[in-house]
């Protein structure tokens, strides 16, 4: 019996393990303790697979808990910095209303201090050698070409020169602002604590303008402009500071608009000037028929920059006979320019040294005909003739070298020829290179390479010099300086331009012998200031603000 039931419980095993129809009709055969234990099984599998299921269950409810738990950590988060930016920009506009109602209130009980700004620039110091005070960026024979063949100034600079400016921001109550501006300037090479003597000494009201912006009757190109009137210097002038020799000066008394922006990227600035030959403030020509107007328009567009001016001078041809503002003698009428064109293509990069390094770099290249041959200073030399012509390239950078050098390379180059008179011709370079090592905090040591060629063939060009005519002579040759400066300054050490500076220096320059005889009233060839070398000591202070 027992083998029986071994042999059925087998039996009802295989079959159940075959197939369910089999394991359907084995039960039927199983006993009731069979049955049961079968049962018991599968119970116990079931029981299992539930206890299994609730696990799962357990853990998903606690992973839905836990990213529930996580987004209300985000919520609180991204609400706490919605509290935060809301409150800030509440505390910014209490600000800003604070800073307005305080500017309003002092205006209206201290008019005369609010808005008020104080500019200035001034350099003054020694210049010492043994055969006399000879220096200056325009100290070669080629800058008496239109005053802009410079060399380095660095440790070759005697005079003393100050520019004050003082300058009124006003605004109004619909919005609009304006601006006014007067500067005075004195310039002497006495170093005499007083000076009187009105030959050498003059101070002149340089500029006096004013400005109007953010006008609420301006719209469209025009809503942001900027319009003025009065004396000045162009706002779009530019220069090369290490060898104070201006890429682009512009100035005179007038009126224009600027900033008439077409585009995001392209704008304009326009302007009429009227001006005498000779610097701002010359009293040579009083008489208003003797007088340069221009009309100048400059376009922008990204860091490019279109300059074209034309100008007309009524009177020039008064001049004949006459000694001019160069020194010339007996300009022929006939040949004196009354008008002339200009125009330059310039970059501005003030991020990049020529798209290379960080850094800053300015580029222009200038052409000139008629009066405006002189393409330093347009419109102001009027000794030039109809055909003068002349063209001009003017570049420099800034560039950090490391954690404390800083170097400024620059070049000036220019043609010209019929300028004075037909057939004269006048060829110069200049290449100049400044570098700053930062020592300390407050003390830097400065360097300066200078070195210029010249070929001058003023073709018969005659000058006055003691009432005695001589005339200039064809030369060609090379001058260099060589300037050592150990430096104080406060501001950034590392900053090539920053100031204030007092610097001491020791310079070493010299130039071809040929370059002595261009003229007996120029600085080469004069007494004691001969080729051969010479050595200059000094201390000077700069300083802008």
């Amino acid at each position: 019996m027992r083998l029986n039931n071994i042999y059925a419980g087998m039996s009802c095993l295989f079959i159940g393990m075959a197939s369910p129809a089999i394991s359907l009709a084995a039960k039927n055969t199983l006993t009731i303790e069979q049955r049961l234990t079968l049962l018991e099984q599968r119970l116990n599998r079931a029981e299992n697979e539930a206890e299994q299921a609730k696990i799962r269950a357990t853990r998903a409810e606690q992973q839905v808990r836990d990213a529930d738990e996580r987004a209300r950590i985000a919520e609180n988060r991204v609400q706490q910095l919605e509290n935060r930016t809301t409150s800030v920009e509440q505390k910014t506009v209490q600000t800003e209303k604070k800073v307005d109602a305080t500017a309003l209130a002092s205006s209206a009980s201290s008019p005369g201090d609010n808005g008020f700004e104080f500019s200035g620039y001034a350099r003054s110091g020694m210049l010492i050698n043994g055969n006399g005070a000879h220096g200056g960026p325009g100290v070669s024979p080629a800058s008496s070409i239109g005053g802009d063949a410079h060399v380095g100034r660095l440790g070759n600079e005697k005079d003393n020169y100050v520019e004050l400016g003082f300058i009124k921001h006003l605004r109004i109550d619909d919005g609009s602002k304006a601006r006014f501006k007067a500067q005075l300037a004195d310039g002497a090479s006495n170093p005499d604590p007083w000076v009187e003597d009105n030959d050498s000494h003059h101070v002149n009201v340089r500029q006096v303008f004013v400005e109007m912006t953010d006008l609420p009757s301006f719209s469209g190109p025009v809503k942001n402009a900027t319009l003025w009137a009065g004396k000045r210097f162009d706002r779009d002038n530019f220069d090369i500071h290490f060898t104070d020799s201006d890429i682009m000066f512009l100035g005179g008394t007038g009126g224009g608009i600027n900033d008439v922006q077409w585009t995001p990227h392209f704008k304009n600035d326009f302007s009429i000037y009227a001006r005498n030959f000779g610097d701002l403030g010359s009293d040579r020509y009083n008489d208003n028929d003797v007088q340069n107007v221009l009309l100048t328009a400059n376009s922008f567009y990204d860091n490019w920059q279109l300059m074209l001016t034309g100008m007309v001078a009524q009177g020039n041809d008064e001049l004949k006979d006459q000694t001019s503002s160069t020194g010339s003698y007996a300009m022929r009428s006939d040949n004196t320019a009354q008008r002339g064109y200009y125009a330059m293509l310039a970059y501005h990069d003030k991020n990049r040294f020529y798209g290379l390094l960080p850094g800053l770099s300015e580029s222009a290249l200038q052409f000139g005909r008629g009066l405006g041959a002189e393409t330093r200073q347009p419109g102001s030399d009027g000794d030039l003739t109809r055909d003068a012509r002349s063209v001009r390239l003017a570049s420099y950078g800034i560039v950090p070298v490391s954690k404390n050098w800083e170097l400024a390379p620059s070049v000036i180059a220019q043609h010209s020829q019929d300028r004075y008179r037909n057939g004269d011709r006048y060829d110069w370079a200049t290449f100049n290179l400044r570098a700053s090592q930062a020592i300390t905090q407050n003390f830097a040591l400065l360097y300066e390479a200078s070195w210029q060629y010249m070929d001058l063939d003023p073709n018969g060009r005659t000058y006055l010099n003691d009432s005695v005519k001589y005339a200039y002579q064809s030369v060609k040759g090379d001058f260099y300086k060589l300037t050592f400066a150990p430096t104080f300054k406060v501001g950034d050490v590392f900053d090539i331009k920053a100031r204030p500076e007092i610097r001491f220096f020791v310079t070493y320059m010299n130039w071809s012998k040929d370059l002595d005889k261009y003229a007996v009233n120029d600085d080469f060839g004069s007494a004691g200031f001969t080729s051969g070398g010479n050595w200059s000591f000094g201390v000077q202070s700069e300083i802008w603000f």
